[in-house]
């Protein structure tokens, strides 16, 4: 019952991700990256083997830590999308501009 629940799951963020035009590579991460997190749900003690095996102590401190790394991308993605947009507009607007200038 809950491995078909997070199938679907799967399956209804990975459509949904897909349709907001990422690149293969930031889909790819963004499946990837829930794929582990139901992982981890589904399988606690996988998060703490991994974490001892990486010597960070805790599962609790290894997810933290990959939370904040995926939000650093996350925001770093926000960033650079806004500044392309910002481009895009200067650009546009300075055509505009050239194409139908004010006489005074």
């Amino acid at each position: 019952m809950i491995a078909s629940l997070l199938l679907i799951a799967i399956i209804v963020i990975g459509t949904y991700v897909a349709s907001h035009r990422l690149t293969g590579v930031q889909l790819l991460a963004a499946l990837l990256l829930f794929g582990a997190g139901i992982t981890l749900v589904v399988w606690p003690a996988g998060a703490q083997y991994l974490a001892v095996s990486l010597h960070v102590g805790r599962g609790t401190d290894l997810i933290t830590y990959g939370a904040i790394v995926g939000g650093l991308f996350v925001a770093a993605n926000f960033y650079f999308r806004f500044k392309r947009q910002e481009q895009q507009l200067i650009s546009v607007v300075r055509e505009l501009a050239i194409r139908n200038p004010r006489r005074r």
